[in-house]
Parts: structure tokens; sequence; C-alpha cells
């Protein structure tokens, strides 16, 4: 394993990359009524942060690649700080909308450089076990930043963007601790067309996709319309829905806890298999769930139950991607996956908008119960069994 130095800036990476979205999901319904959005349109809040961070995540991968890693980090640090004080301060949904996207613009290296240092700093053997750990760090952070959220959103909407500034100790971190760095200009030619066939092999491809499918499920029913769903049918305050989210995250963090002795047990096949699983459980209490009960705290089972998929995949599909590339490839391949990763944050609350518009509430929770189905069936072709029979093992 790396040096605690590294592992500090590894997981306060991922610490940091999740926070753009997930602090704010408790006050989505405060905001969406103080800019007069309606439905589908507050998807629109987390959209303007996600997409300008997948249109900036390919060049951010090859940037690092290129100057090497704390050359792209320290500006998307103090992007990231800024656009979070912007988000704070404006006034009009125009303001706060071009604030998001300069977030987003730096959140775009975060996003790719936790996975990429995991890669740079750890043996093939060790990977499962660093991103379990990454996984786990994301999962607490997605517990405590709705918590955080919503205590603060009881006052205001404003609050916890200015828990961005956080970033500005992690630039610290990170100008202490050294990182990879080409020793030498790279031949630009041989670097395109070694990126390029390590992107387009299939299994590479499979994994992006899979990383499309998994994120959208997370970012569509689950992040943007449990929000909606929850004010709409209990009338739920900014601080019981990060609640919920907290107490959901706890099964996130256990599974991914875990990776490691699970991804010795057991194949990426099974793995990948019992998530989806989970996703299936997840999208089907969701449904049931409003009929029956008149609170809103069994719906944290569910929510967990789809956090719990999410701990596995999203380690798993990491570690499998890092052992494709060579360290002066990584960054770019990573950042190619963290693309897709943003276009699907991007992409899902306007994609589950289309349920919500059609079929209400439940519409998102429907359509996501078609998408966990398809992440099985690619599941299965990504990671197969071998001829005799059993699951490949955890190598990719």
């Amino acid at each position: 394993m790396p040096g605690r130095s590294h592992i500090l800036l590894i997981l306060s990476l991922a610490f940091m990359g999740v926070m753009g979205v997930s602090i704010i999901l408790p006050v989505l319904p405060r905001m969406a009524d103080h800019f007069h959005l309606v439905g589908a349109r507050a998807g629109w809040l987390v959209a303007a942060f996600t997409l300008p961070s997948a249109l900036a995540t390919p060049p951010s991968g090859i940037l690092a690649d290129r100057f090497g890693r704390k050359a792209i980090l320290l500006p998307g640090l103090a992007l990231f700080a800024a656009g979070g004080v912007g988000c704070a301060l404006a006034d009009d949904l125009e303001t706060l909308l071009l604030c998001r996207a300069v977030q987003g613009l730096g959140a775009a290296p975060l996003g790719i450089l936790y996975g990429t240092l995991a890669g740079d700093c750890c043996t093939e053997e060790e990977r499962p076990r660093m991103m379990g750990l990454v996984g786990a760090t994301i999962s607490i952070a997605t517990a405590l930043y709705p918590l955080i959220g919503g205590t603060l959103g009881e006052f205001s909407w404003r609050l916890p963007f200015w828990f961005s500034l956080l970033a500005l100790p992690v630039a610290g971190l990170a100008l202490c601790v050294p990182l990879h760095r080409p020793a030498a200009r790279p031949d630009w030619k041989s670097y395109a067309a070694e990126s390029r066939s390590v992107i387009l092999r299939p299994q590479a491809v499979g994994i992006f996709c899979l990383t499309f499918l998994c994120f959208c499920m997370l970012y569509g029913p689950s992040i943007t319309y449990f929000p909606l769903l929850a004010d709409e049918l209990y009338q739920a305050s900014p601080s019981r829905i990060g609640l919920v989210f907290t107490l959901a995250s706890l099964g996130t963090a256990g599974v991914a806890c875990n990776l490691g002795r699970l991804n010795r047990r057991f194949s990426r096949h099974t793995l990948m298999l019992a998530a989806t699983g989970c996703y299936v459980i997840g999208q089907s209490l969701i449904l049931l769930f409003p009929r029956c009960f008149a609170s809103i705290w069994p719906l944290a089972i569910p929510i967990c139950a789809g956090g719990m998929a999410q701990g596995l995949t999203f380690p798993l599909l990491t570690a499998s991607l890092a052992s494709l590339a060579e360290t002066r490839n990584r960054a770019v391949v990573m950042a190619m996956n963290g693309s897709v990763l943003r276009l699907s944050q991007s992409a899902a609350p306007l994609f589950f908008g289309i349920g919500w518009t059609l079929a209400g509430w439940s519409g998102p929770y429907l359509m996501g119960l078609g998408m966990a189905a398809g992440i099985g069936l690619l599941a299965v072709r990504v990671f197969p069994r071998d001829r005799a029979g059993r699951a490949e093992t955890s190598r990719p």
C-alpha cells in the first residue's frame, strides 16, 4: 500500500469529489421553490454542475498525463472552491447555474485523480483494497453531506455551498505530497495510439457502459428524485431527507470497507450480479413502501439497497479499469471513465425526469427496474464465466 500522505490525499480527493451534488440534495426542493422550478426542471440544478464537469474531464486527464498530476489538481481545487462560494452568493438563477458550471469544471480533476493516484501508487493486487477504502470514504461522505446539508438547509439553502472551501486545505496537502510527473515529454503520436487502444478495448468499453448505467441509477431515482418524492408524499423537511440518506449510506460504507475481502472470496462476475440484485430490490421497494407506510423512515431500506449496489460496482469497475492502463496513459483512461460518469450524472436527472412527467413519482423507479436489468445483462458480458462454467477471478 502507498504511504500515509498519499493515502490521505487519495481519500481527501474522494471525499471532496462527491460534495458538489451530495451536500445540496436535501435543499433541492427549497432551491426549486426559490427559483420557481417545477418538477423535472429541478434536475438542471444537478446537470449544471455535472455536464461541464463531464466535458472538462477528458482534457483534465490528458493534461495530468502530460504535465503531471499536481499541475491539474491544484487549479481544479481552486475553481471548485470559487464556484461554491459563487453559488452561495448568487441572487438569480442565471448566476447560480454559471457558478455551478465553474464548480463543475473544478470538480473534473477531482473525479479522476483519486482513481489515477490509486493506480499509480498501488500494485494490481492492492488496487481493489485501495478502491474499497475509496468507496468507503465516498460512502461516508455521501452519508455526512446530506446530513450537514439538511441541517444547514433548515436555515438557508445557501449555507451548504460554503463547504466547498474545504478544497483549500486539500490543496495545501497536495502541495506537500510528491506525485507522478512525466520524466520527459511524451511522443504525442504514440501516447494517442496507446491511449486509444486501451480505451477501445472491448472490456474497457463495457466498463464505461456499466459506469454510465450504474451512476444513472444513483443520480436519477436516488439522488435527484428521492428528495422530490419525499417532499411530495411526506412533506419531509431537508433535515429528514438528509438523515434518510445518511442512514442508507451506512450500507454502502459497510460493503465498500469489506470489498478487499469480498474480492478475494468471490469473482467480479458474482459481485456484479449481487449488485444487480440490490438495484432491483431497491427500486421495487421504493415503488411498494409508499403504499404501505405513512412514514418516510422505511424508505431508508431501499435507498440502502441501492447504496450497497453502488458500494460494489464503483470500486470494482474503477479497479478493473486502472489495471488496463499503464501509468503514462492511466489519467486519460480514468478521465474517459470520469467523463462517462459525469455524463450519466447529467443525463440521469433529465432522462428519469421523463418518467416523473409521464407517471408521477413512480415513473423514475419503474424506469430504474428496466435499467437494473440492463446492468445485469451487460455485467455478464463484461465479467463472464470461463469455459468450465466457473466465474472468472478478480483479474480483469
